[in-house]
């Protein structure tokens, strides 16, 4: 899929998004990489601005959608040009919509927090009588069950924070930000995650 069709509202509730009164200084690429970098986010295999701005497209949408597509980007497969960091990951909220699914992203979630080997017993399941999915999985010692609003066409928003969460390892934690019907996750130390929240939150009103 091509960045301006990520970066493309596709729905209604987009609409609502907070939008800034005047324009904000968009801080420029090698800015974007080295905040990242600083917190918990080093660019693999060197990639610096010039790569970035060497392709007419991802340079767009750095400029319109800072740090948003910066992470999309370190998202990408290794099949999907540029970059994949190992502890970035992008969910796809039309593809959470089945009992299958939602043990399918924990184990992609576990995957990018660099815990799969931490991870067993994923299940999931139906509760058709409180209208609920049901994922259930064992991180080390830790069994959680949750259960997110049975939906045939989009994931439970109000859960998936919690399953970001609940794949970390000791010291580590998840920050968030969402694009269109797409969500970027990434894994850094917790002391760096309040501070990359912050920064998504503040240019999400560009995605």
């Amino acid at each position: 899929m091509r960045l301006s069709e990520v970066f493309a509202r596709h729905s209604a509730a987009d609409d609502d998004a907070p939008m800034l009164v005047t324009p904000a200084i968009r801080p420029s690429a090698r800015e974007q990489l080295a905040t990242l970098e600083r917190l918990g986010l080093s660019p693999q295999d060197g990639v610096t601005e010039a790569d970035l701005l060497a392709d007419r497209e991802v340079a767009q949408a750095v400029r319109q959608h800072p740090y948003v597509a910066v992470m999309h980007c370190l998202a990408r497969d290794a099949d999907g040009g540029l970059t994949h960091h190992p502890h970035v990951t992008t969910v796809d909220l039309e593809h959470v919509v089945g009992p299958d699914s939602y043990p399918d992203l924990v184990r992609k979630l576990a995957a990018a927090a660099g815990s799969t080997s931490e991870l067993g017993e994923v299940r999931g399941g139906v509760d058709r009588e409180r209208n609920r999915w049901v994922v259930r999985f064992r991180l080390g010692r830790i069994t959680r069950e949750i259960h997110p609003r049975l939906d045939h066409d989009n994931a439970d928003l109000d859960v998936l924070p919690w399953i970001f969460d609940a794949v970390c390892l000791p010291g580590q934690a998840s920050a968030f930000v969402r694009h269109g019907q797409k969500i970027t996750v990434a894994y850094v130390p917790r002391w760096h995650v309040d501070e990359l929240q912050r920064v998504l939150d503040r240019w999400a009103f560009a995605a």
